[in-house]
């Protein structure tokens, strides 16, 4: 099912007031709670539950020692609490003295608490003891100890001996208003009458559950839980979801309060038991929304842009399992830490990760595609198998970041979303994986704070890279295999990455576990050097052969190691980009002119020294790296290992010299995670095939993200917003130099010729890359300040914004960000009144249009317009989960004066940032997020002494990657300034000289 929330235009229900673990209100003046009954089974497997209890007994009882504990259920309500646990297989050693219970237990109070024990082999004894105290852990423990005053079993030393026993807890918690645990929210209808309908909804992920219900909050304690939940009877009705479906649904009868007073009319809801899973998984959904339900072969299909019926099946086939559970809802919420949470059975999304429309843009629709493909291999991958531990928490996300990919290209695969990979996780993750605060991708974890930080791009990205390398190396059909093996010999329970590795070498036959090791278990990755030197002969008293062979070296790849990094690359990539633009969109040869233009650009000053892969130092760090090498006169890939230091191999006689348009390639397809470091004589001939095109885009990607200086035939989106992202890094320099002017110049010259040939609107027949490449060059040309772009951004903005003609989805955010910066004051109010009019048809706008417009605000470079949005951005009129966003964005597109005013907003707000977003996620980007366009050696310091001082719970990680970056940047700033100024004037002249061929006019190019 795909449930959405109710547009009830007029309905203004009261406010969700701090109720008892639910308070949800029908209409205005009514208070009703909410009462959830929650049966809980732990069916556990005895030795890891028993390491849990034996720390926890040993405190009691050092002599003691707990052999095993299974646990078969718990009940408890949410409106005056009762809690249970079943105890049934409980065994003494010398008389244990089980008085001293541990659990983990956050923002909850109990009021009551006993055990009634039932000895079932003990004939005639059963007896109820309450506890002597219950004790709270402090803030970071999050415990509370229920400590009674006896033994709770005989003196008999028989292992044999088993019995049952009930713990009953009473307890009332407090709905919060953070974003995690159980807490409210409201369903905002933005029209001409706007209305706020609120919900409760729980996010338990990772360490939250304990906010909700007393409980042994680890994922590897896996149990079955059974909820019934009490709600008003309103009209239109409340809807109450759970991870199972609905089992039971009945009208309560009236009851009297305490003061007297009749109660509203409820009802009750009951789902069915759940099978075997994490607590973190645990979901309850209660609001009011719209349900699309249709039923086809897999048993659940969705209206939404991937449907859930193709993935289900896609995702049944693949890992050989049935999905388990009898029903999949997928829920649109109002707020929500993350972007999805994969909740067993009920996954909850925000709105703009699960909804689109006709006014969706492509990017948007496949955005949604990709979120809805990894919450459902959740499913398999992390409910039905989960993790033991947080430590191999890349189990989880890792593989889904990957397998969301492999689903969404077998059901749609003209997105060719493989490349989209490269861009959004391969990047990602050598990007930060480069950096001295990195981690690898299994840390151990213990306080919940440390498992927050481990949500990053290292766990998701990199581990999905990973996975992806692997399945390269192994072969579809022998990945599959032991993905199937894997998931079969583990079901309902839990698993480690040496089950997974095992379940692989079993199906391929290949050392997966001696081979990955290091590739999880180490942060960093490698460089390897790549050049062709001759073929030894076998005896040294013959002749030189005339054969070659490969020679590659390996080391660790480390960031900042090299002078003028960024400078020397730009030149290089704007060459290959002009010719490549050329030759593709318009069909024709790069003419004389130009070429000689070309040349009189690279013959600007640029860094002598070593290109920029080779700027490692010398490490010992050595990994098994498998290899995948096309040679242009084979259809397939050779695959290589390379285990050592250094590797020669030989190659065939026909590729005897890189002539006559021959040429070798690592890392096809850029499957590997590594840089390489082609020889002069390699990249030549590399370059030589970009040039006739006989690259893929992926492969031509890899080239570019590598050496950060060749891009050909970017006429593809993803190559183009790699491209401009790593060109980013050099826009923060060129600013802190007073070179913004060049710089606008520079981006002008690069995109303006490539969306010329595009042109402003959707072309009958044209890619689904040419969309999102024409909304990605229009935002840079009007950061750039591009005449001609800026003037027609702003009119038909106008024409939008007076509801004359409506704006392609593609094009509105950049459409939206120039009218911005460019628009003035009457413009920024317009987008502000955008954001509370309603949607033309709709009667409400979208959130991925809310969005839209807040991130477009940031673009804005008035001072006063920029204090507004970051007022704005922690006012009620933006969502919780917003604000990070809106924030960052002033960072990423305000320019600089914007991110000081930005950092100096977060500095003087921080306690109430930390209060809403510790622990939830949002805190460690909106740390990345602020301090990405700090460089200088005083905003490194500044940095350093504020969080010297001001602690960032969940985001210490973040905060010393933050300070790295920073540094390198300073570093970067103070040796190549003056070079970076020296290429920027040089291109600008260039610029102007082109206007001189009567084609074309300054204006065209510069601002």
């Amino acid at each position: 099912r795909l449930l959405l929330p109710t547009r009830v235009a007029g309905v203004v229900p009261a406010e969700l007031g701090e109720a008892e673990h639910a308070g949800v209100v029908s209409a205005v003046g009514s208070e009703v709670k909410v009462r959830l009954e929650l049966t809980a089974e732990f069916l556990k497997h005895a030795p890891i539950l028993a390491g849990n209890l034996q720390r926890l007994a040993a405190e009691a009882t050092p002599a003691g020692q707990l052999q095993s504990v299974e646990c078969l259920a718990f009940l408890c309500s949410l409106f005056t609490v009762s809690f249970n646990f079943w105890w049934t297989e409980l065994r003494q050693v010398d008389g244990l003295r089980l008085n001293d219970g541990l659990l983990d237990c956050f923002g909850l109070f109990a009021r009551l608490a006993s055990l009634v024990v039932f000895f079932v082999k003990f004939v005639g004894l059963s007896r109820n003891l309450p506890t002597q105290s219950i004790t709270y852990g402090n803030k970071s423990e999050q415990t509370v100890r229920l400590k009674f005053p006896c033994k709770l079993m005989g003196t008999c030393t028989s292992l044999s001996q088993k019995g049952t026993g009930c713990l009953c807890l009473n307890y009332r918690g407090q709905l919060s208003d953070r974003l995690r645990g159980f807490y409210r929210s409201v369903q905002r209808c933005r029209g001409a009458a706007t209305s706020e309908t609120p919900c409760a909804l729980t996010m338990l992920c990772p360490t939250e559950a304990r906010r909700l219900l007393p409980c042994w909050d680890e994922p590897q304690l896996k149990a079955t839980f059974q909820v019934a939940v009490e709600i008003p009877s309103t009209c239109p009705r409340l809807t109450a979801l759970s991870n199972m479906p609905e089992e039971e649904r009945r009208d309560l009868p009236s009851q009297s309060s305490s003061q007297s007073e009749p109660m509203p009319a409820r009802e009750l809801v009951r789902f069915a038991k759940t099978p075997q899973m994490s607590t973190y998984l645990l979901a309850i959904v209660i609001g009011r929304f719209d349900c699309i339900e249709t039923v086809c072969q897999d048993g659940v299909a969705l209206r939404v842009f991937s449907p859930i019926g193709r993935s289900l099946q896609f995702y049944s086939e693949l890992f050989g399992i049935p999905y388990p559970l009898p029903k999949l809802d997928l829920v649109a919420v109002p707020e929500l830490a993350v972007g999805a949470m994969e909740n067993w059975g009920l996954i909850t999304y925000r709105e703009a990760m699960l909804l689109v429309d006709e006014n969706s843009s492509k990017f948007s629709m496949e955005t949604v595609a990709l979120v809805v493909g990894h919450e459902v291999a959740h499913q398999w991958f992390g409910n039905l198998v989960t993790m033991q531990w947080w430590t191999q928490l890349w189990l989880n996300e890792g593989f889904a970041s990957w397998v969301e990919y492999l689903c969404i290209d077998h059901c749609y695969p003209e997105f060719d979303v493989w490349t989209r990979f490269i861009r959004n996780d391969f990047s990602k993750a050598l990007e930060l994986d480069c950096l001295d605060n990195s981690h690898p991708i299994e840390i151990d974890v213990g306080h919940p704070d440390e498992i927050d930080e481990t949500f990053d791009a290292i766990s998701y990205s990199k581990g999905a890279a990973v996975i992806r390398m692997l399945h390269a190396w192994l072969g579809e059909p022998a990945f599959r295999r032991g993905l199937q093996q894997y998931l079969r010999r583990h079901s309902y329970g839990n698993a480690s990455t040496a089950d997974l590795w095992l379940a692989l070498s079993e199906a391929s036959g290949q050392p997966v576990q001696q081979v990955m090791h290091d590739w999880i278990r180490r942060k960093g990755f490698p460089v390897i050097s790549a050049s062709l030197e001759p073929l030894p002969p076998p005896d040294s008293s013959q002749e030189a052969s005339t054969r070659l062979q490969l020679r590659l070296r390996q080391s660790r790849f480390r960031s900042g190691q090299g002078p003028a990094v960024a400078t020397a690359s730009v030149g290089v990539q704007t060459e290959l980009e002009k010719l490549d633009e050329t030759e593709q969109l318009d069909g024709t040869a790069v003419s004389g002119e130009r070429q000689a233009k070309m040349a009189r650009i690279s013959q600007n000053p640029v860094p002598d020294g070593n290109k920029f892969v080779s700027q490692h130092r010398s490490c010992s760090d050595l990994w098994r790296v498998p290899l995948l090498v096309q040679l242009s006169n084979e259809p397939e890939p050779r695959r290589l290992l390379l285990e050592s230091a250094e590797l020669a191999y030989p190659l065939p006689p026909s590729l005897s010299q890189l002539t006559d348009g021959h040429w070798l390639k690592l890392n096809w397809q850029c499957v590997g995670v590594f840089r390489v470091d082609y020889s002069d004589q390699m990249l030549d001939a590399l370059v030589s095939a970009l040039k006739r095109g006989k690259l893929g885009r992926r492969d031509r990607f890899n080239l570019q993200s590598d050496l950060f200086a060749l891009v050909a035939y970017g006429k593809y989106f993803t190559v183009w917003s790699d491209l401009l992202a790593n060109l980013s890094s050099v826009q923060v320099l060129a600013e802190q130099l007073g070179l913004t002017a060049a710089w606008h110049a520079f981006l002008s010259y690069l995109c303006w010729p490539a969306f010329q040939r595009l042109g402003w609107d959707f072309k009958p027949g044209e890619s689904h890359d040419a969309g999102l490449l024409r909304g990605l060059l229009l935002t840079y040309l009007g950061q750039a300040g591009h005449a001609e772009v800026v003037a027609e951004a702003l009119a038909r903005f106008d024409r939008h914004a007076s509801g004359q003609c409506r704006l392609e989805p593609d094009i509105r955010a950049g459409v939206y960000a120039t009218a911005a910066r460019h628009g003035g004051a009457a413009a920024f109010d317009r987008l502000l009144a955008l954001l509370d009019s309603p949607a033309r048809g709709n009667g409400f706008i979208s959130s991925e249009e809310e969005l839209r417009i807040l991130r477009a605000l940031g673009n804005t470079e008035d001072t006063d317009q920029i204090k507004r949005v970051l007022e704005l951005s922690i006012s009620p009129r933006v969502r919780q989960q917003d604000t990070p966003s809106v924030i960052c964005s002033l960072c990423a597109c305000g320019g600089l004066k914007a991110r000081r005013l930005a950092w100096q907003f977060v500095k003087s707000r921080w306690p109430v940032l930390v209060s809403r977003y510790s622990g939830v996620f949002l805190l460690q980007r909106l740390v990345l997020g602020v301090c990405s366009g700090l460089c200088s050696a005083e905003d490194a310091e500044d940095l350093r002494q504020f969080f010297a001082t001001n602690s960032a719970p969940s985001a210490a990680r973040a905060v010393k990657q933050a300070l790295e970056t920073v540094q390198l940047r300073a570093r970067l700033l103070s040796q190549d300034g003056h070079l970076i100024a020296q290429y920027l004037a040089g291109l600008r002249a260039a610029a102007r000289d082109d206007c001189s061929d009567g084609q074309s006019t300054e204006a065209d190019l510069l601002p």
